[in-house]
């Protein structure tokens, strides 16, 4: 008895004297538990407040493999249920591990199942699910987030600092089983949520771009293509979608933002930029003319027009409007390899745009110490320089606004900084060009939409400039020797309504059929399609719509006899003398 007695006492000062912060703190962790509060993550919404990818409660199941009694039979048991490899679940329930995931962010009915079973050591723990309402259709611009609801791509990665916002702490005193003692330690260190992003992006415009550009692809036979809309003063990109053809023939919606991550040969497109640098620099004005030949011989390699014609003196605005690649290179060589290199870097080609966009590509405009013999005059209408379709779009843009160029953004506000009615603080537009140049060039390409390869663009009622584009596609050794080898790249870039520009798209088409070989016959139509319908969801006023204003404007200004005899004139144009003549007695 003396000698149990003093075992036992020996025990208790070994327990509560020599040794006792060890087990007080074994009790700690055995009796308080600490958890991570896990913040909300936040959503990313359309331009007028539609979710594009918002966070949902998902139930996922875990155990505890020390409480579990039979993993055997319990890992039999969850793979009828929820599915997956029993001999790896065996193996975790059998690894002496206090927390073990079998499945996550699993459907209730799954979870409630489990349960149901009453399995020692499984239960569920609520975790975060991020979830598209529109599934896929913006996937390319908005990302995804791995299991952990981290941002792997697009905008999820982009701004996952804001999105993810920081967990908070939360602890709490435990019996044996596991539940909350009530009344016992109790702490809570609350998440701060991650921040709602506002897009530019419109959902309605997104979802028709994907259908009009399918639609305008399969036509054509190509292979692919995209379309891609900004509002140009602000740089607020409206729609982007990327199709390509599979291995079974059907045209589907890429999960890339080739906008910005995708290059291509422009072609012709890039002709007003290579014209802005010979007026911009005073070398000539849009009534210049010179002779032009159908072929011209640069270097050591022959250019030619893509149309036959004798030589003829042609003015700048003939050689544009015609799209005529020697008048062009012509043109090229008064401005020089050096200036014209300078200009299509100030219109962004060759760099990346303030998109801040995962994996966006560069492009390539080498430096003009890279040059060779052919440079100049390939570069100069669109051959051997590479663009990201974000870059032609947005120089398009800089056309638009008249020589300012925009800063390309698909983000128009974080958190406290969204206003829904939108007028959100935007990086300065630069002056690129001279506004002078940039009516000279509109008016031009105006042309080329009214009469020229640009008439399948036309959008009834609206003013629209644009100029289409068509590049040989570069292959493994070349171009292709022969023309029946040759691939295209066709391409439109415009913008409407010319006078106050709401839209600015370029539509791109990849390997079009023989058939629609150009930009005018494979992608203007598209922009067209398009076009009209932005016009109707945006509601842009069409000429007759403004007029019609006007002439209301007026008539409210006017005697009642004269609103009586101006509303009795049903023809357009005479309702327009009639309202110019009282409004010049009104003046009067």
């Amino acid at each position: 008895m003396t000698l149990m007695s003093g075992g036992l006492v020996w025990r208790l000062v070994y327990f509560q004297i020599i040794n006792s912060e060890r087990y007080i703190a074994m009790g700690v962790s055995q009796r308080v538990a600490t958890k991570e509060v896990q913040a909300q993550r936040g959503s990313i919404l359309d331009r007028h407040g539609a979710d594009l990818a918002l966070s949902v409660p998902r139930r996922t199941l875990v155990a505890n493999s020390n409480k579990v009694e039979d993993p055997v039979q319990t890992a039999r048991a969850l793979v009828q249920i929820v599915g997956g490899d029993q001999e790896a679940l065996e193996k975790k329930l059998n690894s002496g591990k206090s927390f073990v995931y079998i499945s996550r962010q699993v459907e209730d009915r799954f979870v409630d199942a489990v349960l149901s079973l009453k399995l020692a050591g499984v239960y569920s723990e609520e975790e975060q699910g991020r979830v598209r309402p529109d599934g896929d259709s913006v996937v390319a611009i908005i990302g995804r987030t791995d299991i952990d609801g981290k941002g792997i791509s697009g905008l999820e990665k982009s701004y996952d600092e804001f999105l993810s916002g920081e967990n908070g702490l939360k602890i709490v005193e435990r019996g044996p089983r596991g539940s909350t003692i009530p009344g016992g330690e109790y702490s809570l260190e609350p998440a701060k949520n991650g921040e709602t992003i506002l897009s530019t992006l419109d959902r309605s415009l997104q979802f028709e771009a994907e259908k009009i550009l399918t639609s305008g692809l399969d036509k054509a036979g190509a292979a692919g293509g995209l379309l891609v809309a900004m509002h140009p003063s602000s740089g607020e990109i409206l729609a982007s979608v990327a199709v390509e053809r599979k291995e079974d023939g059907v045209l589907e919606q890429v999960t890339e933002h080739r906008t910005a991550t995708w290059t291509f040969e422009p072609g012709s497109i890039i002709k007003p930029l290579t014209f802005s640098a010979v007026l911009d620099e005073g070398l000539a004005s849009e009534d210049s003319v010179r002779k032009v030949a159908d072929e011209i011989h640069v270097h050591d390699s022959d250019f030619s027009d893509w149309f036959d014609h004798d030589e003829a003196e042609w003015s700048v605005s003939e050689i544009l409007y015609q799209s005529s690649n020697v008048g062009t290179i012509l043109w090229a060589q008064e401005v020089g390899a050096a200036l014209l290199h300078n200009k299509l870097k100030k219109f962004g080609i060759g760099s990346k745009t303030e998109l801040n966009f995962p994996g966006e590509a560069n492009g390539i405009l080498l430096p003009v110490e890279k040059w060779s013999g052919t440079s100049l005059p390939t570069i100069a209408i669109g051959q051997g320089v590479s663009v990201t379709p974000v870059q032609m779009l947005t120089a398009y843009a800089t056309l638009a606004n008249r020589g300012l160029k925009p800063a390309p953004t698909l983000v128009r506000g974080m958190g406290d900084d969204i206003d829904m009615s939108g007028n959100p603080q935007r990086t300065q537009p630069k002056r690129i060009i001279e506004s002078r140049t940039a009516e000279s060039l509109i008016q031009i390409i105006e042309t080329v939409v009214n009469s020229g390869t640009g008439q399948r663009a036309q959008v009834p009622g609206y003013r629209v400039a644009g100029k289409t584009g068509t590049a040989w596609k570069p292959q493994i050794g070349g171009y292709g020797e022969e023309k029946e080898d040759r691939r295209y790249i066709a391409s439109f870039a415009g913008f409407f309504p010319v006078e106050e520009p709401e839209i600015v798209a370029l539509v791109v088409v990849d390997e079009p059929s023989p058939m629609f070989d150009s930009g005018g016959k494979a992608a203007a139509p598209i922009f067209a399609d398009f076009a009209k319908f932005a016009a109707r969801q945006l509601r842009i006023p069409s000429e007759n719509e403004k007029l019609d204003l006007t002439v209301a404007q007026r008539v409210l200004a006017t005697t009642p006899e004269q609103a009586e005899l101006l509303n009795s004139n049903s023809s357009l144009s005479s309702r327009e003398e009639m309202s110019e003549e009282i409004a010049g007695t009104l003046v009067d």
